[in-house]
């Protein structure tokens, strides 16, 4: 009975650390994301499964060997966490659109520019009128449908307020600045601040630029744009990072 709590055991974490170690890889280029995310998808059911028979390890630890009921029980709750993460993943897809490029300017959204260069396999230019996978809509048809209230934010502040509460705000929420100045575009004398924001765990890039230009009737208008370097679908992750951002400009006018 020992030995078979003990490799089951055993088995649920092994499992729960190859998981979780998906992450780590691709952050140190052991491997891409696609290999490590193909893995999640492949390990899920095992390890599931594998949480399974540890929380019953537990309970016949309990009654039979009470000096392993403590690592069956790191064991189930190990491999439980690591099969939560592709089961939520799927959630995700499922509950977004397939695309990974959000603006809140769909005829002139904020260029990436300083990040443009960096490695990345989605081409940094806005891609609002290509189809979205399995859909007739546009990506940004799609945004609209999923996320109608990411629109411009108009603050009855001026110009040079507003660039020191948008630094804040891109610095509070853990992104990194890349580059700012004069927006030198459409948008007139306004400016911009572009930064990238990386994932904890598997270090995925993504390019968040901010465009707030000077309204004629006074105020400024705040424009932004976050997109992935790579993958179809953000699961997301950038509309709730706009709308975070928005949010904290909104609170701190």
């Amino acid at each position: 009975m020992r030995t078979i709590i003990l490799v089951v055991s055993v088995a649920a974490i092994a499992l729960a650390l190859t998981v979780a170690a998906l992450g780590p890889g691709v952050r140190f280029g052991l491997w891409d994301y696609g290999a490590a995310l193909g893995w999640l998808r492949t390990l899920a059911l095992p390890t599931l499964v594998a949480a399974g028979l540890a929380g019953l390890a537990f309970l016949l630890a309990l009654w039979k060997a009470r000096g392993l009921a403590l690592v069956a029980l790191v064991a189930a709750a190990g491999a439980g966490a690591a099969a939560y993460a592709p089961i939520k993943m799927r959630e995700l897809v499922r509950a977004n659109p397939f695309i990974h490029d959000v603006t809140t300017d769909f005829e002139n959204p904020p260029a990436i520019i300083a990040g443009a260069d960096w490695p990345r396999k989605n081409p940094p230019d806005y891609v609002g009128a290509e189809k979205v996978r399995d859909s007739g809509m546009t990506v940004a048809e799609a945004q609209r449908a999923a996320f109608p209230d990411i629109a411009p934010l108009m603050l009855e502040t001026d110009l040079s307020a507003a660039r020191e509460q948008a630094r804040a705000a891109i610095l509070a929420m853990g992104m990194e600045i890349l580059a700012e100045g004069p927006a030198g575009d459409s948008s007139g004398d306004g400016w911009r601040i572009e930064a990238a924001a990386t994932s904890f765990w598997y270090g995925f890039k993504d390019d968040f630029v901010v465009r707030l230009a000077p309204r004629e009737e006074g105020g400024v208008r705040i424009d932004v744009r976050s997109k992935s370097r790579v993958g179809g679908s953000d699961l997301g992750a950038n509309a709730r990072r706009t709308r975070e951002f928005l949010k904290r400009m909104q609170a701190a006018a």
